[in-house]
């Protein structure tokens, strides 16, 4: 290179699609006497809005039990988090602003 001029690098961020080989869960029968998990990603009235969700689920359908979890905005759950949820019946995912 010669006089002013400036080498640039530059990077490719994309990556080769993955497949994963996962099935659907199994439809539940009923949700009566099942345990909830809610996963609230912190996002404005997200938990507010699954606690109401649970509230109607537990008159309506019978659910008996629900935790609750937060996580940040971006990225997966914590792995004690993860541990937390596959402990229920079903997990509520979702996000509001």
């Amino acid at each position: 290179m010669s006089g002013n001029a400036k080498e640039v690098t530059l990077y490719d961020p994309t990556a080769e699609p993955r497949i994963l080989a996962a099935g659907l869960a199994r439809r539940l029968e009923t949700l009566r006497g099942k345990k909830v998990a809610i996963l609230d990603n912190s996002k404005a009235n997200a938990g507010t809005l699954m606690l109401a969700v649970v509230e109607r689920l537990k008159e309506r359908y019978g659910v008996r039990d629900v935790i609750k979890r937060e996580k940040g905005i971006a990225g997966p759950p914590s792995p004690s988090i993860m541990a937390d949820l596959t402990k229920c019946d079903f997990v509520l995912v979702g996000s509001a602003d």
